[in-house]
């Protein structure tokens, strides 16, 4: 397996350093990432609130709430933080030749990026990008893998409201702004 992954590697870090797997230790957890922004379009920046949410002191555990802010207020969103309590667990069903994965192999996922891209483990080696589109549900073809337990995940983003108190969220479904893809309008 390893001469597969030397090779593979040795091509893909032509490509992107963050597509080749690198040797690493299973990650603690939680797992925290700094600046995370979850998702294919995430953006910071101006932000309108939707729905009524709690605005929190801190994302830890100590937190409290320090404000309610209301639906057309606008807020700078300026940070994120995505904390992996639990990582997702795929398992292998077919090899995946770019991982040197085999059936019976499990990947374990932490950080979504988007569109079946997030941060993954698997067999002594981490990928900051790792193509999750042959993983079963979401997979169309070619199934490659299936998910067999979910992750537990949380995303905070820190915000800024105008009289410039900072805090925490983590009702970012409660907020337009956050996806630069959400009003685009796509020419035909």
């Amino acid at each position: 397996m390893l001469p597969l992954l030397a090779a593979v590697a040795s091509v893909l870090v032509q490509l992107d350093p963050s597509l080749v797997p690198r040797r690493a230790p299973k990650p603690s957890l939680p797992k925290i990432d700094q600046n995370a922004c979850p998702f294919e379009g995430c953006q910071f920046g101006r932000w309108t609130v939707r729905q009524r949410v709690a605005m929190y002191s801190t994302w830890k555990r100590n937190r409290t709430v320090i404000r309610t802010l209301r639906e057309g207020q606008v807020v700078t969103a300026l940070t994120g933080i995505n904390i992996t309590y639990e990582p997702a667990e795929i398992l292998v069903t077919a090899a995946i030749e770019q991982y040197g994965l085999k059936p019976g192999d499990r990947v374990f996922g932490y950080m979504n990026l988007g569109e079946g891209v997030f941060n993954a483990w698997f067999n002594g080696f981490w990928v900051d990008e790792f193509d999750g589109s042959s993983v079963a549900p979401g997979c169309s073809r070619d199934c490659r893998a299936n998910l067999v337990k979910p992750g537990r995940v949380e995303w905070w983003v820190q915000i800024r409201v105008s009289d410039h108190l900072i805090g925490w969220t983590q009702h970012t479904d409660r907020f337009d702004g956050k996806d630069a893809l959400a009003n685009r309008v796509i020419a035909r």
